[in-house]
């Protein structure tokens, strides 16, 4: 909780200070303004703004921790009116019974009527402020927890998708190196070895850390020697990388779902070559990475859970809140899509 400007720690300090400097301002005054007795404006300066200033200390340390549920307006109005009278009663007690002169009890019964509405104004001002300010910090602790509940919402959706993509990859591997480990033991072995650095990349990567392109490339070369291993010559990809774009930044495995998608659509239950391309490159504050591969209508693979693509359109959102990242286009039997990460409005977490 933000702490009310007129509650700070060791408070009461400021209200003494406040006390002695009103105190102060007001012995000159009726000593040397109205010409009264110098023990007697001492006298009742401080009674009357050290009074005033506990009621004062106690309503902020109330009304800073507490609202009244109904009729707000009411008791700050009609509150200050009982404390006010009470005051009045008190230190007009107190004075008098430690100085009597008939001059300065009737300074004090003139004045009366003003030092009481100026009271009253002091404890409306300070319970108003102090509603108010207990309203406004109730309500940016909400919009807080609402935030952080929201933030850690998303983290959670964020994980899963991520953890996802692990075994969904992870399957796919198993059954190639399964298909390959009674004709090709020596194959198996390797894409085995290269499967265990490729997990291994993978979990050690800490969650909310953006990747540089660089590195992300070098973990999606482990992917793609893996599916090398399984189809061989068939598998082609062609790369055209700016240079320029290996420093910028992407959350990770947002490349792989695509790349996985293209192979099992052009490789997967088909005999034939597949070749597909690959361009990197910055478009002003943006990386754009386009991905290319054949596509016959009405074509199927095997055993597909059609998890990549919405997976990524909808860790984009997450992150970075637009629909608009990713797009995809067949035309002339080529699937085309378009990955584009701002780099000014990245976030820092992925997660």
């Amino acid at each position: 909780m933000a702490r009310n400007p007129l509650l700070k720690d060791r408070n009461y300090l400021y209200y003494i200070g406040a006390v002695l400097l009103l105190s102060a301002l007001q012995v000159v005054s009726m000593h040397y303004r109205d010409s009264l007795d110098l023990q007697f404006s001492v006298i009742h300066a401080l009674v009357h703004w050290g009074l005033l200033g506990a009621i004062c200390y106690g309503l902020v340390n109330s009304f800073s921790f507490f609202n009244p549920p109904k009729f707000k307006v009411l008791i700050a109005l009609i509150l200050p009116v009982g404390l006010t009278y009470v005051w009045y009663q008190v230190s007009h007690m107190l004075v008098a019974g430690i100085h009597q002169g008939e001059t300065a009890m009737h300074w004090m019964e003139v004045t009366g009527e003003f030092r009481a509405n100026v009271a009253y104004l002091i404890q409306v001002g300070v319970i108003g402020f102090s509603m108010l300010w207990y309203r406004l910090d109730e309500r940016s602790a909400q919009e807080q927890r609402k935030q952080e509940t929201e933030r850690m919402a998303k983290e959670a959706e964020l994980f899963k998708l991520r953890q996802q993509i692990q075994p969904h990859f992870l399957f796919n591997a198993l059954n190639s190196i399964n298909s390959l480990i009674g004709s090709r033991p020596k194959e198996a072995r390797q894409m085995t070895q290269k499967l265990s650095e490729f997990l291994r990349g993978t979990l050690n990567r800490e969650e909310g850390i953006l990747m540089s392109l660089e590195e992300e490339l070098n973990h999606l070369n482990l992917y793609l020697d893996l599916e090398t291993l399984r189809f061989g010559h068939r598998l082609q990809v062609k790369r055209d990388i700016d240079e320029l774009a290996l420093a910028a930044k992407l959350p990770p495995l947002l490349i792989q779902p695509l790349l996985e998608n293209a192979i099992k659509y052009g490789l997967y239950g088909t005999v034939g070559d597949l070749e597909i391309s690959m361009k990197v490159k910055m478009q002003g504050r943006n990386l754009e990475i386009e991905l290319k591969n054949p596509f016959e209508d009405g074509s199927s693979a095997p055993g597909g859970t059609g998890f990549g693509i919405p997976s990524i359109q909808r860790r984009l959102y997450l992150i970075f809140g637009r629909t608009d990242l990713l797009k995809t286009e067949i035309k002339n039997q080529v699937f085309s899509a378009k990955l584009t990460i701002p780099q000014a409005d990245v976030q820092s977490s992925d997660s």
